[in-house]
């Protein structure tokens, strides 16, 4: 957020986002929710992909103004049809706050995964950079005015949209720049900055003082609705207390200029008294907005220009006129011009149209579904009753041995209907393929069951993770909880088992129908010759004229049952052929344009009656029809059996009736497998895009799961170690007492004493160095067996890099310690080096500042005296 030099106007920094990855969710959610797209929608994946990319960085112009508003309304478009949010289509934004500039370090930032925050922060962007735009013009000319005010009242009608439509329905705020009472102040103080741009061209093109004082009194109005509502706001350590500032010193501003302006208008009609009134509020407004401005804008010439006509003015009326100079108060309100409105954000944009135009909004796509549940609900009902009712029809006819007993009156020949129906079975594969089918229905239903039971344990165990972490982390493990994210998918498993469960039930109803008919559908897939040994031999039959007359009947009757049959065959295809799914999809379409809620119930009901209510009354008139056959059948059957004079043996008539029966329940059984298998394999495609689905959802909280736990591993290791201890009183006190003369300070850091060996007896101390050789500062010692430690020592001797931290407890020497020499690990007498190894008068050991060295202590007398000199090292403390 910046003040204009001059002009005091304000414009808003945008947001800085995160790049986040969109292809790849949304390729996977339109996999499953948009079968056979995917193709076609990669293309318009990758434009969006690319759109976000340029409004990350965009430039502060018009054409960056367009980018911005062609991403938001893509966004908004594409929210009915590809829905990202946390359980849908998971894709996490990052956006930072507007007005705090370390908000990367102060925690400034906003992350979720919906749609709506990144459109909330694009459509921010688009007000601010509007702003931006509508500061940056040159408000001295005429196009510059032009632009200014018309991009002020855009970034005025952005904001608006955001407080009142988009903010009120997140559940929390994100980052401050985003909450109601900012954009609130926002809204106003940009349609203050426009009506002062279009009191200015007014002013610049010389119209009426009645119009330009109400203009600026417009513009004062709005800009103390500014102050107010900004005054409201906290935002501690940004610019937000200076920018409320400069509205308070803008209302003063053009407050004192709609008095001026006034004040000429009475000047025009000679109320000297009314003008000296006006002119003088017109000076102490305007001297209170220089102060108040800091010189954030100009507006001393204008108080100098009104001083002037104020001391004219008072001149005249005190040598001419002498009028009384009235109260402000006490004079009419001067009248006002409100033109500055926000303009309501676009929502076409010239070339732009939704790359995702061909998908069906999802919300069409649900009442399209709710549709086609209703149609197929009214479907399965309606073939039902033709079913049962045909099946019904076929047991009382094969109980009746029918239309078999009408061709076997010789009791010897074949019936022809028997020999078609063995045909068709032999046809359509027989007893074989009947087994095949029922050898495949197991392993499509598992399949099924292993997808589910994988998917849903996949939830679980992503839930137990979200639940251990949550109690090991406690409050700061702060993500959403699983419980609350995988309910819907639960839910969704849950129904896929339930319907697995009736598919399992419905396959054993099928298998017990099979089992019961298993020989009679063997028989008919034998070849003709092996069918007619498989009927027993019956007798001949005579029939009286009562009886051939009733044969007649019944064959006239069986021909109208097969033209029945063939007219429900057409009914049930007319059922399942379900070409209305396009016209229905284009006026649900059509009523979502009009508005996002509408009910869609009432339309589906409308247009089920429409279309499949004659048929509806079809099969109730084919049920009418069966009914009255079948009481016509049985009555002439009656007389057919009566009028017999040689009744056929039981074994042929059971046995005729058996193969009828069998045919039917073949026909029955192969149209139950098809439709069996057919499921199945459709249940596979749905379950496997609710796996992948789910996949997606538990990668996606894997991702944010990894994130949130560097995020705190990262919180611990850059917090501060603990305080180093301070060690015990004893150990200073007895450091104090045997602390050496102030001749050679002691080193100041300080020392833990742990318990010695027992020290060799002790030895002269070395002597000074001399002045001629100067002082050198000591290296350091090798660590005693047991002596106490001190901090700091880093030191080491030519060639060996000595172990401060020697076990304790190693035995005591009498003289000088084991110690490495040139070629390896050897012993050296007391006071003697190698020859050769040190240059004569040269001292070659790690050099330290007296007082300063930082290493181990050590029991006096251990070393020689030649070598260190006294009082370099304090005396050994430990115990005796």
């Amino acid at each position: 957020m910046s003040v204009g030099a001059m002009t005091g106007m304000i414009s808003i920094e945008p947001k800085k986002g995160d790049r986040a990855n969109l292809h790849r969710p949304l390729m996977t959610f339109i996999m499953g929710a948009f079968p056979g797209q995917q193709d076609e929608m990669s293309v318009a994946v990758d434009d969006v992909c690319k759109m976000r990319e340029k409004i990350l960085a965009v430039e502060k112009s018009e054409k960056g103004a367009e980018q911005l508003l062609r991403y938001y309304l893509q966004m908004s478009a594409m929210d009915c049809k590809l829905p990202i949010n946390e359980n849908q289509i998971h894709v996490t934004f990052t956006w930072y706050d507007s007005f705090y500039k370390d908000s990367v370090f102060s925690g400034k930032r906003g992350s979720a995964a919906n749609s709506l925050f990144e459109r909330s922060c694009v459509l921010f962007n688009y007000a601010a950079l509007s702003s931006q735009i509508a500061a940056s013009q040159n408000l001295d000319t005429d196009d510059g005015l032009k632009l200014a005010a018309k991009y002020f009242q855009v970034a005025s009608g952005a904001f608006a949209q955001l407080r009142d439509k988009l903010v009120p329905t997140m559940q929390k705020v994100p980052t401050p720049d985003l909450s109601p009472e900012v954009l609130a102040s926002l809204t106003t103080l940009m349609q203050a900055q426009a009506q002062e741009c279009i009191y200015i061209k007014a002013v610049a093109d010389k119209m009426k003082e009645k119009v330009t004082c109400r203009l600026a009194a417009s513009a004062s109005d709005f800009y103390g609705d500014a102050y107010k509502a900004m005054s409201s706001v906290n935002l501690k350590g940004t610019g937000w207390d200076k920018w409320t500032a400069v509205c308070l010193a803008k209302q003063n501003y053009m407050s004192g200029l709609a008095a001026y302006y006034e004040s000429l208008n009475a000047k025009a009609t000679k109320a000297i008294g009314n003008e000296l009134a006006r002119l003088t509020e017109a000076n102490k407004l305007l001297g209170d907005a220089v102060k108040q401005s800091a010189g954030s804008f100009e507006c001393k010439d204008i108080l100098s220009k009104v001083n002037r006509a104020q001391a004219a003015a008072q001149k005249d009326n005190d040598f001419i006129y002498h009028e009384r100079v009235p109260n402000v108060s006490d004079l009419p309100a001067i009248g006002r011009a409100p033109v500055a409105k926000p303009t309501p954000v676009a929502t076409e944009l010239e070339g732009w149209s939704d790359v995702f135009g061909k998908l069906v909004p999802l919300n069409v796509q649900q009442a399209a579904t709710m549709y086609a549940s209703r149609k197929d609900h009214l479907i399965h009902l309606e073939v039902t009753k033709l079913r049962e009712n045909t099946n019904q029809l076929n047991s009382i006819l094969n109980q009746m041995n029918l239309p078999a007993a009408l061709e076997d009156l010789s009791g010897k020949e074949i019936p022809v209907s028997l020999i078609e129906k063995s045909g068709d079975v032999r046809t359509k594969g027989g007893l074989m393929t009947l087994r095949q089918s029922f050898d495949d229905l197991p392993q499509l239903l598992q399949r099924n069951e292993e997808i589910i039971t994988e998917t849903l344990k996949a939830l679980n165990d992503e839930e137990a993770s979200d639940k251990h972490l949550r109690g090991t982390f406690g409050s700061k493990w702060n993500r959403t909880k699983s419980e609350d994210l995988t309910k819907s998918f639960k839910e969704q498993g849950d129904k896929y088992q339930s319907i697995l469960t009736n598919a399992r039930n419905a396959d054993k109803i099928v298998r017990e129908k099979f089992e019961t008919n298993i020989m009679a559908i063997e028989i008919l897939s034998k070849d003709e010759s092996s069918l007619i040994d498989s009927i027993p031999v019956g007798g001949a039959q005579s029939l009286s004229g009562q009886g051939q007359k009733a044969v007649a009947s019944l064959k006239s009757f069986m021909d109208q049952i097969k033209l029945l049959k063939g007219e429900r065959d057409a009914l049930e295809q007319k059922f399942k052929a379900g070409g209305d799914t396009e016209e229905i999809i284009a006026k649900f379409s059509q009523l979502n344009t009009e508005s996002n809620l509408f009910n869609d119930e009432g339309l589906s009901t409308e247009h089920l009656e429409k279309t499949y209510g004659p048929l509806q009354a079809a099969v109730a008139d084919s049920i009418r029809q069966q009914d009255e056959l079948i009481a016509k059948i049985t009555s002439a059957n009656d007389e057919f059996v009566q009028s017999k004079s040689g009744a056929t043996s039981d074994p042929r008539s059971e046995m005729m009736s058996r193969l009828a029966a069998g045919y039917d329940a073949f026909i029955e059984l192969m149209s139950n497998l098809a439709e069996g298998t057919k499921f199945y394999n459709n249940l596979t495609k749905i379950l496997t895009a609710y796996q992948s689905n789910v996949n997606d959802f538990i990668l996606a909280r894997n991702t944010e799961k990894d994130d949130l736990m560097k995020s705190l591993q990262g919180n611990l290791a850059n917090k501060a170690p603990p305080a180093r201890p301070e060690p015990p009183q004893f150990h200073q006190q007895a450091a104090q007492s045997s602390a050496p003369a102030p001749a050679a300070a002691a080193p100041s850091s300080p020392i833990y004493s742990t318990p010695a060996p027992k020290p060799a007896a002790p030895q002269a101390p070395a002597p000074q160095a001399t002045a001629a050789q100067g002082v050198t500062p000591q290296a350091p010692p090798l660590a005693a067996p047991g002596a106490p430690q001190q901090y700091g020592y880093g030191g080491s001797v030519a060639g060996y890099a000595p172990s401060y931290n020697m076990p304790y407890g190693m035995p005591a020497y009498g003289g000088y310690y084991t110690y490495p020499g040139p070629a390896g690990y050897g012993s050296y007498p007391p006071a003697q080096y190698p020859p050769g190894q040190y240059p004569s008068g040269q001292d070659t050991r790690p050099q330290y500042p007296p007082g300063q060295n930082t290493g181990a202590q050590y029991p006096p007398g251990q070393y020689p005296p030649s070598q260190y000199p006294p009082g370099q090292y304090p005396p050994y403390t430990g115990p005796k």
